[in-house]
């Protein structure tokens, strides 16, 4: 069933995502130190900045291949509806959604097309590849 490999696919690069953010933030932090916590702006800056690292990091595969690291490893591909790989547009929108419907957008996968919400209103589809 394609509904529970999209599921492991995305929760593999969320691990993957957990592990570059943690990364990430450790300079982050020790740049700045205790105005980390007192500031909120710094706050607000450093949620930024982990929302644009997410952002490289899935956009690029989304561009590049289709294929993220988790969705490589369950031999699943993003495209467009016609299959063809996403453009940089259809990647921004598709991002847009994705954290819109962050908590909500795995839904879609009990519908009968099996599609998240973020790639019903991005134009864009999950399918099985076979190598």
């Amino acid at each position: 069933m394609n509904g529970f490999k999209i599921l492991f696919a995305n929760l593999y690069d969320l691990l993957l995502l957990i592990a570059i953010w943690f990364v990430a933030a450790v300079p982050f932090v020790i740049w700045q130190g205790q105005a980390f916590s007192d500031k909120p702006i710094i706050t607000l800056a450093f949620q930024v900045y982990i929302v644009a690292i997410t952002y490289v990091y899935l956009t690029y595969f989304w561009i590049q291949t289709g294929q993220t690291p988790g969705l490589r490893t369950w031999k699943l591909q993003l495209v467009t509806e016609d299959q063809h790989l996403i453009s940089r547009h259809s990647a921004n929108l598709r991002f847009i959604f994705t954290v819109l419907f962050f908590l909500i957008g795995w839904i879609g996968l009990f519908f009968p097309k099996q599609q998240l919400l973020q790639d019903r209103f991005a134009k864009t589809k999950i399918v099985s590849i076979h190598n």
